[in-house]
């Protein structure tokens, strides 16, 4: 069974093979697979023994490295034979690193997995039933260009900013048949969709992000107090080695100003949106090509959308009306968002400073003395049962209304939106896995070793520069979340760094990588909606998301070296 290992740089490797294959290639399940097997065969070459090399091989030959367990435990030492065997021992370990991929734990099944097969089942119904044609048709006649097209998808965007995934899910297929008709790139629509998600998503503080960042922040406190360094001013906000939620609370509120790196990327993209900004690069090439009328795709292009959905036709006996496509969504936002506030839900009880605090990642309850109680609770968008809600009734409401003609019709097309969507499931789980695997191989210990002390003023911008690092090598925000703020928490007051200015680079840092990885789910679930190649999307994405992490740099070198340690927007 494969366990946590401290391999300092090596941490990176399949990360960094996985993203450079999917680069070169243009062929990211190539690049992530390969990722995966290098993961499996470094793990195998530094901890042989769990992977089943015999005892007396392991130090045979030269003694070339020691290796240290994650936690509490003694290093072991590995020869030359025992790295070669392991490196082909470690093919033993690949399945079992792709089997505890986060992708495979229950909310992520329940919340990702199931909700893209019924997102995808949904839209193969909606195309047939002739919903998303009487969308088409709806805001056409609002529409009159391909800048109408542009705006109104980097707005749908906006609207659906819940929640990432929801976000992605919903919009790229919502808006596709518009952008299409109006010649705006699949590239260009994944782009909107993308900067929607993600960086839209940090700055709600009323959905899964809120609660689960206070988590995350929470996590990072008390790994200060731990160490020590917890500065006596904070003492309520960890308590018998405990954070304290409701004291937390307005310490987040603060990074919502401090996030330079999503309200940048969201500005950038209003930019393109409204034609000010010009179109950089590859997204210049992919729009010339498609404003020409040749193809809202290039020729050698592979579109994360199996070609039988991408020309599936609308039933030829169908009432095209946008009414059917509003009625499932909003049953889809209804119940998702009614999860938030369902008594059942776990949550996180937040109550008065004299009060317990009990901590449940993804959901809370606030309780407010004195006058109460009075409490309410927000729980995790609950993607799943929200989907497949949406897909059941989108089901029987065509077929009672005759979109779409038979019982065996309307499972044809649930099946051609499985298939359609089946492409970017595959992609999760590779992505989902080399997430899993830097983790194993001990990425965060790599990068508290790699930086000590430096100067308070370079903290925040430097936490910035490494999260971004980080998040873009595993491709997960949260993840790297999990890493990096029991890092950069300690570090912010050890060296009199401006607490909610290094919070916001650890936010805006893990941002970037999701934004932009090819590895990151959400950016693959871009693609996959809209229809784009998901190695052009990523490319034609890139310049427009280094150009939002340049100026946000800046923005925490600047401050960093303007703002005294004790300043906040919101006082905590």
């Amino acid at each position: 069974m494969v366990s946590g290992i401290e391999a300092g740089w090596m941490s990176v490797v399949p990360a960094l093979v996985a993203i450079s294959l999917a680069w070169s290639t243009r062929d990211a399940q190539i690049g992530l697979f390969i990722g995966v097997v290098v993961a499996g065969m470094v793990y195998g070459a530094l901890n042989p023994a769990s992977v089943g090399v015999p005892a007396d091989l392991i130090t045979a030959g030269p003694e070339i490295l020691e290796v240290a367990p994650q936690g509490d435990g003694d290093p072991w030492s590995v020869g030359l034979g025992g790295v070669l065997l392991g490196f082909v021992f470690g093919l033993k370990a690949v399945p079992e690193i792709i089997a505890t991929a986060p992708l495979f734990g229950p909310w992520y099944v329940e919340n990702v997995l199931l909700a893209i097969f019924a997102i995808g089942g949904m839209i193969g119904l909606m195309i047939r039933s002739g919903a998303i044609q009487g969308v088409l048709e709806a805001l056409s006649e609002r529409v009159d260009d391909a800048a109408d097209a542009e705006k109104a998808a980097f707005l749908a965007g906006i609207a659906v900013h819940i929640d990432d995934y929801f976000n992605c899910l919903v919009v790229g297929s919502m808006m596709r048949p518009l952008t299409d008709r109006f010649n705006v790139s699949r590239a260009k629509l994944a782009y909107y969709v993308d900067s929607a998600g993600s960086p839209a998503a940090r700055l709600a503080f009323y959905s899964t992000w809120g609660a689960a960042m206070v988590g995350f922040i929470g996590g990072g406190l008390e790994n200060a107090a731990s160490r020590g360094s917890l500065p006596a001013g904070m003492s309520e906000f960890v308590v018998d080695g405990e954070a304290v939620t409701g004291a937390i609370w307005p310490l987040f509120f603060n990074t919502l100003f401090t996030g330079f790196y999503s309200w940048v990327a969201l500005g950038l993209a209003a930019l393109v949106a409204w034609q000010i900004a010009p179109n950089f690069l590859e997204m210049g090439e992919e729009e010339s090509r498609a404003r020409a009328g040749e193809g809202v795709i290039g020729e050698d292009a592979d579109p994360m959308i199996s070609e039988e959905m991408d020309s599936y036709q609308v039933y030829e006996g169908a009432n095209p009306n946008w009414v059917n496509f509003a009625v499932p969504i909003l049953t889809m936002i209804v119940v998702g968002l009614g999860a938030m506030f369902w008594r059942a839900s776990p949550v996180v009880y937040v109550v008065g400073k004299s009060g317990t605090e009990l901590l449940a990642l993804g959901s809370w309850q606030l309780i407010l003395p004195p006058t109460g109680p009075w409490s309410f609770n927000i729980g995790g968008v609950r993607l799943g049962v929200a989907s497949i809600s949406a897909l059941a009734l989108a089901f029987i409401m065509y077929r009672l209304q005759g979109n779409v003609p038979s019982l065996k019709d309307g499972t044809d097309a649930t099946l051609v939106g499985f298939k359609g969507i089946l492409l970017a499931a595959v992609i999760l789980m590779f992505a989902s896995s080399i997430q899993n695997a830097v983790s194993l191989l001990g990425i965060g210990a790599f990068i508290t070793e790699t930086f000590g002390d430096i100067p308070a003023f370079i903290v925040p911008v430097a936490v910035f520069a490494t999260t971004s690092f980080v998040s873009f090598s595993d491709g997960s925000s949260w993840s790297t979340y999990g890493i990096m703020f029991p890092i950069a928490i300690p570090l912010a007051f050890a060296t009199g760094a401006n607490l909610p200015l290094v919070l916001g680079a650890v936010f805006s840092g893990g941002i970037f990588g999701d934004h932009t990885s090819p590895i990151s789910d959400t950016t693959v679930l871009a693609s996959s909606t809209s229809g784009s190649d998901h190695m052009v999307h990523v490319r034609s994405q890139i310049p427009y998301a280094l150009i939002s992490a340049g100026v946000a740099a800046l923005l925490f070198l600047v401050l960093g070296l303007v703002l005294p340690e004790s300043f906040r927007v919101i006082p905590y």
